[in-house]
């Protein structure tokens, strides 16, 4: 594919494409059977992910991200807005847009990805997760993102600030639910919504270390 302006590779990550407006991150992940899915579709970034169509799917991975759905709906008419069940009372009633389940996009996803519902929270939000021969990717919205203090220096994982008092229900069972998800798989990357993406063989040890702090 050729280089679009706007259209960031995931660098080592085949298929995975970053839009970024402001502080703001789409993510697009090419499917099997030919165009595209995006991961929080974000405003002015219709024109950049027309370039993976047809784009075939637009998850609102959480309640509170659907700025960007209007533009997207328009511009694909085509696609399929989905959402778990946890956040579809409040998108329909904030978008007016109508909502598939997650199976939908679960099966259209490439073998190597999987959809997650992290327990413990009250937004309804949805994750990403590929695995590759070298890497596991987290696609994350709001329970993590990446933090840079200085333009040289590398993104770590950190809680967006408004998460614990918006997005948490139960700490407790949000905390287990990640510990028992790290024991089963160590990220290396994140690609968080908001803030750089992270990397790092250490990032299960800087996780346990973030959810003490809740």
């Amino acid at each position: 594919m050729k280089q679009v302006a706007g259209l960031e590779p995931v660098e080592g990550v085949d298929g995975l494409w970053s839009i970024r407006e402001g502080n703001l991150r789409c993510v697009a992940i090419a499917l099997p059977d030919g165009g595209a899915a995006l991961y929080s579709p974000v405003r002015k970034a219709s024109g950049t992910a027309s370039a993976l169509a047809p784009v075939r799917f637009l998850l609102a991975p959480n309640h509170y991200h659907n700025m960007g759905l209007s533009e997207h709906v328009a511009a694909f008419p085509e696609a399929d807005c989905v959402c778990s069940q946890g956040a579809r009372p409040r998108l329909k009633k904030v978008t007016g847009f109508a909502f598939s389940d997650l199976d939908r996009l679960a099966e259209a996803l490439p073998s190597h990805a999987s959809l997650l519902e992290p327990d413990g929270l009250k937004t309804g939000e949805v994750w990403v997760c590929l695995r590759t021969k070298d890497a596991v990717i987290w696609i994350v919205t709001d329970a993590f993102c990446g933090m840079q203090e200085k333009s040289d220096t590398k993104p770590k994982v950190g809680f967006l600030k408004p998460f614990p008092t918006y997005g948490l229900r139960d700490k407790a069972v949000f905390s287990a639910w990640v510990q028992n998800r790290l024991d089963l798989e160590t990220p290396t990357v994140i690609v968080p919504c908001h803030g750089g993406i992270v990397r790092g063989k250490d990032l299960k040890q800087d996780i346990c270390a973030l959810l003490k702090t809740l």
